[in-house]
């Protein structure tokens, strides 16, 4: 079972997704919890120690980078999310699994999902070698 975090400071956008990850993967994904600054968000990773992060770009009091910057290790992946596609370059900096553009649509979140357990996946296989 996969362990997911939503960083996110819309409530409407928060139930959304936990509504979509419920409905298509809740037998795979467990979104654990939410945070919408980044002073929660590092407690809850650090906390948690989720195995993926939806990472939205703008926060109460900062931005997702502001957020990754701060935080000693990243061990999880990050679907990052964003109204704009002026980050995209940057986020894929960041080594992002996939972005989101908002509003989330469920055809592009089942895409997102299917890169993330394929790359979950090839870490796993290049991990037992």
């Amino acid at each position: 079972m996969i362990k997911a975090l939503h960083i996110e400071n819309e409530p409407r956008n928060i139930e959304l997704l936990e509504t979509m990850i419920q409905q298509h993967w809740a037998d795979d994904v467990t979104l654990i919890g939410n945070a919408k600054n980044i002073p929660d968000a590092i407690k809850l990773i650090n906390r948690v120690k989720p195995d993926l992060v939806y990472l939205d770009i703008e926060l109460n009091k900062g931005n997702a980078f502001e957020l990754l910057e701060q935080l000693a290790d990243i061990n999880f992946q990050v679907i990052f999310i964003n109204a704009y596609n002026e980050y995209a370059v940057k986020e894929f900096r960041h080594n992002a699994v996939d972005y989101l553009f908002k509003p989330i649509i469920i055809a592009e979140l089942k895409e997102s999902s299917t890169k993330f357990f394929e790359k979950i996946n090839s870490l796993t296989v290049n991990t037992d070698i």
